[in-house]
């Protein structure tokens, strides 16, 4: 059972933020969070950067970097976020399979309890996950009895 949180890398996500505002939040599968930054940066953007500034910038002129530092500094700010959210969610996770009794869901890789008979994430159940897993295990069985002659 693996766990998709950990499987995601924080350099990676950093430096998707840091080409994308809220890039790096979308690779991670926080959707509010990239909405949310990208919200942020366009308000950044609108509020900080002087018009002239845009209008050079979308005309291809040389721009004044001092002019577009708001709209940096949102996306630093940006990168350390989904640097820090990839980092700490993935021990996080793992941490709480082995103190809490949790397991991870096979289908979606979140944390749920095994006493609930299904992930209340994806809704895949587990009883169905363990008769296909026996029925693959039976089916392999045969397979070597038939080869053997048996």
């Amino acid at each position: 059972m693996s766990d998709t949180t950990s499987n995601r890398r924080p350099v990676v996500a950093a430096l998707l933020a840091v080409a994308v505002t809220g890039l790096g939040h979308v690779y991670l599968r926080r959707w509010r969070r990239a909405l949310g930054w990208v919200t942020v940066g366009y308000a950044a953007m609108v509020l900080f950067v002087p018009e002239t500034a845009v209008t050079a910038l979308t005309s291809g002129d040389t721009v004044d970097p001092l002019a577009l530092a708001p709209v940096a500094f949102v996306g630093l700010l940006s990168a350390v976020d989904a640097y820090r959210i990839a980092l700490f969610t993935g021990r996080s996770s793992t941490e709480a399979t082995d103190t809490d009794g949790r397991v991870d869901c096979p289908a979606c890789g979140k944390s749920v309890e095994p006493e609930l008979g299904f992930c209340h994430w994806c809704t895949t159940e587990f009883t169905d996950l363990r008769v296909a897993e026996a029925d693959v295990d039976d089916a392999a069985l045969r397979d070597v009895d038939d080869e053997r002659g048996d």
